[in-house]
């Protein structure tokens, strides 16, 4: 038997519109719409296009009508954090895109209300000014007129939700991003929003993913030719439904989602809220089943770019980047790649050079031995992490998933199964809109859970494995790289 599904995958800079077909435990996809995502800029401040990106939405469900395919639901991923507030017309406002604002002193405030200490436990999110409750600290700050007016607060996947089904909610695995959110009462966290000044009562019920919200409005199924058919709250924060879709089984695995920023965790039952983790800047993000992804967020594919901008005249690509780092020496030196010289960096490789020099080593001299020691770095990173992780859970990490970008860079891949020890596997691609579309599929009661929905994935899409090589060196490398980054300022 053969079910059909579409699942959007909205990322910050693209979306896409996917059609996942599930026949006799077997799936495949078909994108049949692509789209930029670009921010608008207004007064001075960048916002996420929610107009525009409905509009995309629907000229996919045209498509859909159009070609007379038989889906049977349709899911959304997107971002977490970001949200649009909505007053009695009902129309959202635009959101702010966080990662490009700054909202100085916003979080100095707030803690004279309530101490980062007593924010982290009780939302298992560190403080950093581009959550979702500081943002709304400052926009009360700035314009508490809107604040004043608002009926409802819906994060970025909620508001295609809402204005698919006109119904309102809130997913699990995008609440908990918020840092409003108790994970361990598993509701809005009230003291939180009285510390704002902010009713609680603007946010919305919260589901589990492969919860069915409703069905696509009257208004939207005549304008775009769609059935009424059922729209599911999937685990709507994209590395949740990607993690959903990795082809693991047991508990001795962690995950890393790469991007623009690397996630690096393991998946638990509950959430894992003390000192040592608070520590570790450890957040405590939504994932599903429902499950707790227990994370740190590491700087990722960014550095690269960073470096092909400060190299522009060269047009190196991605890939001219990785060859000219293969052919590099090793350990040429050793970086913190999340150190605070590097973040904004106008010219990263100077950054670096100035690194080494002020931790006593000679500065990587080709444009391979810079790219060679920041994806050392990372990999170093991950074992330090993985090591951390180990001491917090009790359990010997056997296996690592690496999901997302970085599944095509071989070097880092390898350098990963090096340094830490065990096998890499990469999951498939597009994970995010495999594990939506599977989430789907248990919402309908075709699948039952997510460990199904794993087995479905490897079986569906190949994987790669990377065993450890018996490279000499790497234990005296690391801990070189330890003692150099030990007192090193790390980013958060």
């Amino acid at each position: 038997m053969k079910n059909t599904f579409l699942a959007f995958d909205l990322g910050t800079t693209v979306g896409r519109a996917v059609i996942g077909e599930l026949n006799d435990g077997i799936l495949s996809l078909r994108e049949i719409h692509r789209f930029e995502n670009d921010p608008v800029i207004a007064e001075g401040h960048s916002y996420w296009n929610i107009e525009f990106l409905f509009r995309e939405i629907k000229k996919s469900l045209v498509l859909v009508a159009d070609q007379n395919l038989p889906i049977e639901s349709i899911g959304i991923t997107t971002w977490g954090v970001d949200f649009s507030i909505l007053d009695d017309s009902g129309i959202p406002s635009q959101p702010i895109v966080s990662q490009c604002e700054q909202f100085d002193g916003s979080s100095e405030g707030f803690a004279q209300r309530i101490s980062a200490d007593k924010i982290y436990g009780q939302t298992g999110i560190p403080v950093l000014n581009r959550t979702s409750l500081f943002q709304l600290s400052n926009l009360k700050k700035t314009d508490n007129e809107v604040i004043k007016n608002s009926k409802h607060l819906l994060f970025i996947p909620d508001v295609f939700n809402y204005l698919l089904t006109g119904i309102f909610s809130t997913e699990f695995s995008t609440a908990a991003t918020s840092q409003l959110y108790n994970p361990v009462k598993r509701m809005w966290d009230h003291e939180i929003f009285k510390a704002l000044g902010i009713p609680v009562s603007i946010m919305s019920r919260v589901v589990e993913p492969g919860s069915i919200i409703g069905s696509v409005s009257n208004n939207v199924s005549y304008e775009t030719g769609i059935a009424r058919i059922p729209v599911v709250a999937v685990a709507s924060n994209a590395t949740a439904s990607a993690i959903a879709a990795i082809p693991a089984t047991g508990n001795n695995w962690v995950f890393i989602n790469t991007g623009s920023t690397y996630n690096i965790g393991f998946e638990a039952a509950r959430p894992i809220i003390n000192k040592k983790s608070q520590q570790l800047n450890i957040t405590n993000q939504g994932g599903a089943g429902p499950s707790f992804l227990i994370q740190i967020t590491l700087a990722g594919m960014s550095l690269l770019e960073d470096c092909r901008k400060a190299w522009q005249e060269n047009k190196y690509t991605v890939a001219d980047l990785l060859s000219l780092a293969g052919a590099s020496n090793p350990f040429a030196s050793f970086i913190d790649t999340d150190h605070a010289s590097f973040q904004n960096s106008e010219n990263l490789p100077g950054s670096i050079s100035e690194y080494c020099i002020s931790t006593g080593q000679n500065p990587p001299q080709s444009h391979g031995e810079i790219v060679r020691t920041i994806l050392e770095g990372i990999a170093l990173k991950f074992r330090t992490f993985i090591g951390q992780v180990e001491d917090l859970r009790g359990v010997k990490s056997e296996t690592i998933y690496i999901t997302g970008d970085g599944i095509e860079n071989d070097l880092l891949c390898r350098f990963t199964a090096d340094w830490c020890g065990i096998p890499v596997i990469t999951t498939p691609d597009g994970a995010a809109a495999i594990g939506n579309i599977l989430i789907q599929a248990v919402a309908l009661g075709i699948v039952k859970n997510v460990a199904e929905i794993r087995s479905i994935s490897e079986k569906s899409f190949p994987t790669k494995t990377y065993q450890p090589s018996e490279t000499k060196g790497w234990e005296e490398a690391y801990k070189k790289y330890l003692e150099i980054t030990a007192t090193t300022n790390y980013a958060g």
